[in-house]
């Protein structure tokens, strides 16, 4: 099967920035209805147009210092398999080490998550959609010196059959409020 490409690539003007400002999460199935059916609906063109939340669920919202986190995402084939499968990952700090942000990172490190990063270029991308993102690893620690990080890194990664989604402002601002 032949699949038609329908547009090139221009170099822009240097604009663009990196970085992620802020993390924001979710429960994976918190974005399902009981019969295992997306309540996130999509178009063609790799944009979210509507989000309907489980009851009660919400994205949680993380701070994060200012270039300290980051998301990546890349497509991984097999010619021999004639597999496509796109890998997704985001790192960030957790600037504090005390039990609250402990048991915060336990119940995230048995969640499946999905998420939404506000990226640097203001952008909002969804990562993780529909099999979510697991927690992989996490380096914690009182640091050495008194400048150090005393505190967590935390790094998820997800295997997708689609690539990262654009989620536009509108419904970004909808986020942390609760569903329906």
């Amino acid at each position: 099967m032949s699949c038609a490409i329908t547009g090139g690539y221009v170099i822009q003007c240097r604009d663009a920035v990196g970085g992620v400002e802020i993390v924001y999460l979710i429960e994976n199935s918190a974005l399902y209805d009981a019969s295992g059916i997306s309540r996130v609906l999509t178009d063609g063109s790799g944009t979210v147009s509507a989000m309907t939340k489980a009851t009660n669920k919400r994205f949680w919202k993380f701070e994060v210092p200012r270039a300290t986190a980051m998301a990546t995402n890349g497509i991984t084939a097999s010619q021999e398999m004639g597999t496509l499968y796109y890998t997704h990952e985001v790192s960030f700090p957790i600037n504090t080490r005390n039990a609250t942000i402990r048991n915060i990172v336990t119940t995230l490190a048995k969640n499946r998550l999905t998420f939404v990063l506000k990226e640097g270029d203001n952008t909002y991308r969804m990562y993780g959609k529909e099999f979510g993102l697991f927690l992989d690893s996490t380096e914690a620690g009182s640091g050495t010196a008194l400048g150090d990080r005393n505190g967590y890194m935390l790094k998820f990664s997800s295997m997708e059959r689609e690539d990262f989604l654009i989620v536009p402002a509108s419904i970004a601002l909808t986020l942390e409020t609760p569903g329906p």
